[in-house]
């Protein structure tokens, strides 16, 4: 006679299936026609997500992209395997849905970027804690992207340039990328010749932010120059105040993190748009009494503080 757990394995089909990574990997790179904002989407390098979808191209077994000079564009094959991605990923995530539907969410989970959570979120949490007493809060500041349509998140607070098809998305606040440093090591700082045997801090995660900064300035990037990298912006901001080098921060937030008080921006480079932050949810959560009320605060609190966020940068800039 055979075991209950044979009986109830034999009747589930065996599923030939590709690395789970390279779907998620291939699917932003569709929706974006651009390896290099999936990997921003996604924190990856651009060469993680090719090496991804390369993975993909060779279990399905065909090419998923044109591959032209800094453009993509999907294949045939790749524009089926994308329409079927999403209504895969559309029903797993109404599954989801409905197995939520009638509960009470009694944990909210927010995915939020660390200088958000840091220097913006978690000091106005306790006012949406008064209003919600038996909610419990989870935050998870990881560099992970949390899959919202798998159900990985309630709430996510990213970073993106537009926003991310197939959830709800409501933009908070437009970000600017600009050098900053300690006053003395600024002085030192003249011109773009005068970046040449600096240390340039960053992010582990997203590493082509120096890059990407040197070119839209229309700055020749230095060869001499060293990096120092850290997996949080927080963590970074510490550095560039003990001295250690020039920091490319995220302003206007930036300046809500304490360590950055005593740094200055180098002003003789104009901002550069970093993106946007968006509040992230899936479209029908909205309904949801403490997903909805969490993201209709959030914007609330962000639209009343944007006066002062907008003041705090003008007396940055103005400070040396």
């Amino acid at each position: 006679m055979k075991h209950i757990d044979d009986i109830n394995s034999s009747m589930i089909p065996p599923i030939d299936f590709p690395p789970w990574s390279s779907l998620v990997a291939f699917r932003a790179a569709a929706h974006r026609q651009s390896f290099k904002e999936a990997a921003l989407e996604l924190r990856q390098t651009p060469s993680a997500i090719s090496h991804q979808i390369k993975r993909l191209e060779n279990w399905v077994g065909g090419p998923l992209f044109d591959r032209r000079v800094r453009q993509v564009r999907l294949t045939p094959l790749g524009q089926k395997l994308a329409e079927g991605l999403d209504r895969g990923f559309g029903e797993v995530s109404s599954a989801l849905g409905r197995a939520r539907a009638g509960t009470e969410t009694k944990m909210l989970r927010i995915a939020a970027l660390p200088l958000f959570a840091n220097g913006w979120l978690t000091h106005r949490l306790p006012a949406f804690e008064k209003r919600h007493p038996s909610l419990s809060i989870a935050i998870d500041t990881s560099a992970n992207i949390a899959d919202l349509l798998l159900g990985e998140a309630d709430v996510a607070i990213r970073n993106l340039q537009t926003p991310t098809p197939g959830v709800w998305a409501k933009k908070l606040l437009d970000i600017r990328a600009v050098p900053l440093c300690i006053p003395d090591l600024a002085k030192q700082i003249q011109s773009a010749d005068d970046f040449a045997g600096q240390t340039l801090i960053g992010l582990t995660v997203g590493r082509r932010g120096w890059l990407d900064w040197f070119a839209a300035v229309g700055v020749p990037e230095p060869t001499d120059a060293r990096m120092l990298l850290f997996d949080s912006m927080t963590n970074a901001i510490d550095a560039a105040a003990q001295g250690r080098g020039v920091l490319l921060a995220l302003t206007p937030l930036v300046w809500d993190i304490p360590a950055s008080k005593g740094l200055v921006v180098l002003k003789q480079f104009a901002p550069q748009e970093a993106g946007s932050y968006y509040v992230v949810c899936r479209k029908e959560d909205r309904t949801n009494a403490a997903i909805g009320g969490f993201v209709d605060w959030l914007c609330r609190e962000m639209q009343r503080d944007l006066p002062r966020l907008r003041k705090v940068d003008s007396a940055a800039r103005d400070r040396f």
